[in-house]
């Protein structure tokens, strides 16, 4: 054969080794691609492509119906003339929650089918394809991204093959779109609070237990909402809550249902389209005997509490004694168990006193700590698990404590009696008052930590009564007291340790370690609540104070009163330096203030130059209606009450640069700014070249601690009328 000869069969092997899928587009998070089903394709006969995006770890893009934010994929298509596209034929998604919000999505990889029909005119050859794709990645934040992709279809007088490369990739996607039940019966009544679908399948065709209902609207239930599924007689019945207001053009009920496993009766596919006409019904679907599930929890601790007294009393007692192991905690434990040593080969009736009364000072602090939650929240103020926190002050008091704490299972200096009660014997009285404090110190300093199930516990207690949040919090101290209680009852197994000995000191010394581990956290949420100052001002504070505690120690034996004096002046220094500014802490003061909603404005550049140039602080927030993130930090920090009143008496204008849709300023403002995604949160201030940004997770007194680091507006000359 001559070279010429061969130059054909060659070309035609190229061309088909290229065909059927084109060069992958790769973006900073998304690798997207078209695909061709088959090696070639006939005349007027239909074909399957997908575009297949392959996102990193723990990003997603979104279904038809995103939920309560996101954007859909789209494909706008550049095809040969006679040619035509089908709409995207969408896999069932995924649950996708996030705060409060929950949204339908895929994550790791999804191909999007599309049928592309030749003309029967087509003539056979290579035919260029082109897609244009818009999709929107998220993760902790959201960012829109497209990419044109290429693809050449050989077009044959007789269909190919399929291309073994993406056989694979077309069959598992094929098996995620929704199948179309023959002889199956759907309805869909609503109460206008909720709306039930009733699923019926063919007589004899068994039921799936529960099932998910992902709705092609977007306004018609509360997508995070749990979802009530049960079986009635042959229908499965699926209750979901209704968006407040209904639509007044809700008069069907369209989506895909999604069984935990296979739909009986339809092999291999778990879930199946439906569209149901909507009836008005008197009162909801009984839900006795349902199976309450919250989307996207995967059983979680929160869904499992439910509404069960039991259960999140048993939630509370197994998060207490996990809190023992806690960094905050585990150094005070260990070492009160060091004290137990010695009893444990001698006083055991002195050893089960010390147990009740640290016992004793743990139920105390956590219902001191209970009522002071119940109180404030009595009061409008809404608080959870470690509230005090959001204190500054708090959060300084609290790292200068572990921080002595640390100083001192470093041995840099010993305290005197409390210190000898934790691993030796002082009087009965003594060592009793010593475990009390010991009981009351380990609460303390359990505040900062949240260890698993506490969540679910502390959080049912939102919308309970009064004694039923402090029963919860009672065994929630029940459970962080009881391995102190049983090893005071049970000495025997403190017998397994050696016998007091240099071992204990160097234990001692170890636990150190976690404890300024949890200063160094303690140091990190100050910088969140304030800025680099106060950081700076509680570090050289605890400098100070570890001076004073070096003075302390070092001279223990002196008796001239110039070692308090230079301890007490170390430490009144160190105090001093570490206390937060005012501003700060005013912040936390102000969180519980009520005030009306922030009046968002339209933002502009020029809007912007123009306030702050006339001496007008501005707060902008760069965000879009997909932003995942930026939904829950409205919520959780922009729509606050306090939040709202430190604008007004601030006198910040607040403007909405909204990205929802491409807007060519909002991008070049964001590369201003260093960034290329929302949320982003800035603070214009007079006189201040740049501006000053916030964390991309927002919380009240984040945003509280900027505001109020801005001179308060003068107050207007307007009567107030009191009430």
């Amino acid at each position: 054969m001559t070279f010429p000869r061969l130059l054909f069969p060659l070309a035609a092997l190229v061309f088909a080794a290229t065909a059927h899928a084109a060069p992958v587009v790769k973006t900073e998070h998304v690798e997207a691609q078209l695909l061709a089903e088959r090696t070639g394709t006939q005349p007027g006969k239909p074909s399957m492509v997908g575009l297949r995006l392959r996102m990193a770890p723990h990003w997603h893009t979104y279904w038809k119906n995103p939920g309560d934010s996101g954007l859909p994929t789209k494909i706008q298509w550049t095809l040969p003339e006679g040619w035509t596209a089908g709409p995207i034929q969408w896999p069932y998604p995924k649950n996708l929650p996030i705060g409060h919000l929950l949204n339908y999505g895929y994550e790791e990889e999804v191909v999007l089918l599309v049928e592309l029909t030749p003309p029967a005119s087509a003539k056979p050859g290579m035919a260029a394809i082109s897609a244009k794709a818009d999709w929107l990645v998220c993760k902790d934040v959201c960012i829109p991204e497209n990419g044109t992709l290429d693809l050449n279809v050989n077009v044959a007088s007789a269909e190919g093959s399929p291309d073994n490369r993406w056989q694979l990739s077309f069959e598992r996607a094929r098996g995620m779109l929704p199948a179309q039940p023959s002889g199956w019966v759907f309805a869909a009544a609503s109460t206008g609070k909720t709306v039930t679908l009733k699923i019926t399948p063919p007589a004899g065709t068994p039921l799936p237990a529960k099932a998910t209902f992902f709705p092609d609207r977007d306004n018609v239930i509360e997508h995070a909402a749990p979802q009530k599924s049960r079986v009635e007689g042959n229908s499965l019945l699926i209750e979901m809550k209704h968006q407040d207001p209904v639509p007044k053009d809700f008069t069907t009920l369209a989506g895909v249902a999604v069984a935990d496993r296979d739909w009986p009766g339809i092999a291999g596919r778990k879930a199946v389209v439906l569209e149901a006409a909507v009836s008005a019904s008197a009162a909801p679907a009984a839900a006795a005997q349902s199976t309450s599930t919250t989307p996207g929890s995967g059983g979680g601790a929160r869904s499992e509490v439910g509404g069960s007294v039991l259960v999140a009393l048993v939630f509370a007692l197994v998060g207490g004694m996990l809190l023992n192991l806690m960094p905050c905690v585990f150094p005070v434990l260990g070492i009160k168990v060091l004290g137990f040593v010695g009893h444990a080969h001698g006083d055991a009736k002195a050893l089960r006193m010390q147990g009740l009364v640290f016992s004793a000072g743990v139920l105390a602090s956590f219902l001191v700590l209970a009522g002071l939650m119940l109180a404030l929240r009595a009061g409008g103020t809404q608080l959870g698990w470690g509230f005090q926190l959001q204190s500054p002050m708090f959060v300084t008091l609290l790292a200068g404590l572990f921080f002595v704490l640390a100083l001192n299972l470093s041995g840099v200096f010993e305290w005197g009696l409390f210190a000898q009660s934790l691993t030796s014997n002082v009087s009965a009285r003594g060592r009793n008052a010593d475990a009390f404090l010991a009981g009351v110190l380990a609460s303390v300093v359990a505040t900062p930590c949240t260890a698993p199930f506490m969540g679910a516990a502390v959080g049912f207690t939102l919308a309970q009564p009064a004694p039923i949040a402090l029963t919860v919090f009672l065994a929630l101290g029940v459970g962080m007291a009881l391995p102190v209680f049983l090893l005071s009852f049970f000495p025997n197994l403190l017998k397994k340790l050696p016998r007091p000995g240099p071992w204990m000191e160097t234990f001692k010394q170890v636990m150190a370690f976690p404890l300024y581990a949890t200063v160094a956290w303690l140091v990190w949420v100050l910088g969140q609540q304030g800025d680099i100052d106060t950081v700076l001002g509680l570090l050289l504070g605890l400098v100070f104070i570890a001076m004073a505690a070096w003075v302390y120690g070092r001279w223990a034996l002196s008796e001239g009163p110039w070692r308090y004096a230079f301890t007490a002046l170390f430490f009144a220094i160190g105090a001093w330096l570490a206390a937060p500014g005012e501003t700060t802490a005013r912040a936390a003061t102000n969180a519980t203030a009520k005030a009306g909603a922030i009046a968002w404005q339209e933002w502009s550049p020029q809007k912007v130059s123009d306030l702050v140039a006339s001496g007008q602080p501005v707060f902008v927030d760069f965000t879009a209606s997909w932003c995942v993130t930026c939904q829950v930090n409205k919520r959780v920090a922009l729509n606050n009450d306090g939040v709202a009143k430190a604008f007004a008496d601030r006198n910040v204008t607040a403007l909405k640069a909204d990205w929802t849709n491409h807007d060519p300023r909002i991008t070049e403002a964001l590369a201003r700014l260093g960034r290329n995604a929302v949320p982003v949160y800035a603070l214009y201030v007079p006189g201040q070249g740049a501006p000053r940004l916030l964390p991309e997770l927002l919380t009240p007194s984040a945003v509280l601690d900027e505001l109020n680091r801005l001179p308060a507006a003068p107050a207007p000359a307007t009567a107030i009328t009191q009430r």
